[in-house]
């Protein structure tokens, strides 16, 4: 992505977040990241493209949050808990993505379907996570699971709690949900070497 497309992403996410989707024109972006409009419109010839592309741009930096987490942690269990609340919590930080997820119409319209955005985004989250578990079973670990059921389920269950976040499940708190995600799901993974 060059230079400028990143800009305008970045300009976008700010006035999106403060005026909503609906409200927010075209022209209040290319101001905001100090580019002419019709620059936005090469890159993005309708709204929806735009916001379509800085959501791709905003579960990437999630993606980024997440490979950080494991990165510091030693053993697979360490790196699936700490990676679930990374996750968890980089999401529910980026108030523009949770509103669009919530399908806050009052606020952003019809731009983007609520359940379609969902579909995306844990299809995003279940492929990474499939991708990790499948390196794993490249090193002769994990052998006895489905990669991609036990992907689904993280990614699911994440989802829901970043809609929905009240609940037993502790969301608000960094060593409570480690603490969750080390009982309740590592175990998913299964016995070591399946």
């Amino acid at each position: 992505m060059d230079a400028t497309t990143a800009r305008i992403l970045e300009a976008a996410y700010v006035a999106l977040s403060k005026g909503g989707v609906r409200r927010t024109t075209m022209n209040q972006i290319a101001d905001a990241a100090g580019v002419g409009v019709a620059t936005v419109y090469r890159r993005f010839p309708r709204k929806m493209q735009l916001v379509e592309a800085l959501l791709l741009h905003e579960a990437a930096k999630v993606v980024g949050v997440v490979d950080r987490a494991i990165a510091d942690e030693g053993t697979v269990e360490e790196q699936a808990a700490a990676g679930f609340t990374a996750f968890a919590h980089a999401v529910a930080d980026r108030e523009l993505l949770v509103r669009l997820l919530r399908g806050d119409s009052d606020y952003d319209g019809e731009t983007v379907p609520p359940g379609e955005l969902a579909d995306q985004i844990t299809a995003m989250v279940r492929d990474y996570l499939a991708a990790w578990i499948r390196d794993l079973q490249a090193a002769d670990r994990y052998l006895g699971l489905d990669a991609d059921v036990v992907a689904e389920i993280y990614a699911r269950l994440a989802l829901s709690l970043v809609l929905a976040p009240e609940g037993r499940i502790p969301m608000h708190d960094d060593a409570a949900t480690r603490a969750f995600a080390t009982t309740y799901l590592v175990p998913l993974l299964g016995d070591e070497r399946g």
